[in-house]
C-alpha cells in the first residue's frame, strides 16, 4: 500500500514544460513566392504537409531536428533544417518536483520546441537551353556555311 501511494505522489509531481508549453506546436511556413508545397521531416520521416504557403502545421515537439523542404514548378526546390532548442520551463521540475517531472518532459519532448516561422525563399529554376540557332551564310562560291553558335 505504501509503495501505491509513493507511485502515486511521483505521478503528481508537476512536468513544468509539459504543463507550460505542451508536447506539441504549431509551425508556420512561408515562402518568396507564395504557393509552394511543403514537407517536414524528422529522423526522415514525413511528420506534416502543407498544401500551399503560407500555411501552418501541427507537429509534436522533439529533440531531433526539424527539415522543411518546398518546392513549385519553376523554381528550384528549397529545404532548411532547424534544430529544437531546449526549453527553459524544464529547469521549473528541478524546483518544483525533481527528476521526475524531468523525465516526464524528456519523454513527452516538451522540453524541446522549433522556430515558430519557418520562411524559405526559392531561386527561379534555370531556363533549359534548347538547341542553338545556326545561321547559314554562304560561302565565295554560294554553298551554305554553318555558323557557331
Amino acid at each position: 500500500m505504501l509503495r501505491l501511494a509513493f507511485l502515486l505522489s511521483l505521478a503528481l509531481l508537476p512536468a513544468c514544460a509539459t504543463i507550460v508549453n505542451g508536447s506539441s506546436q504549431t509551425v508556420t511556413v512561408s515562402t518568396a513566392p507564395p504557393a509552394a508545397t511543403c514537407t517536414l521531416e524528422r529522423v526522415g520521416e514525413r511528420i506534416g504537409a502543407i498544401a500551399a504557403t503560407p500555411g501552418s502545421v501541427r507537429i509534436d515537439k522533439s529533440k531531433n531536428d526539424l527539415s522543411v523542404t518546398c518546392s513549385k514548378s519553376g523554381y528550384q526546390t528549397a529545404t532548411v533544417t532547424h534544430s529544437s532548442k531546449f526549453s527553459g520551463a524544464t529547469f521549473g521540475n528541478f524546483i518544483a518536483g525533481g527528476a521526475v517531472g524531468f523525465i516526464v518532459d524528456a519523454s513527452t519532448g516538451a522540453n524541446f520546441s522549433y522556430p515558430e516561422d519557418i520562411r524559405l525563399e526559392l531561386a527561379q529554376a534555370a531556363m533549359p537551353r534548347g538547341p542553338g540557332i545556326s545561321l547559314n551564310t554562304p560561302t565565295s562560291d554560294g554553298a551554305p556555311r554553318a555558323m557557331p553558335v
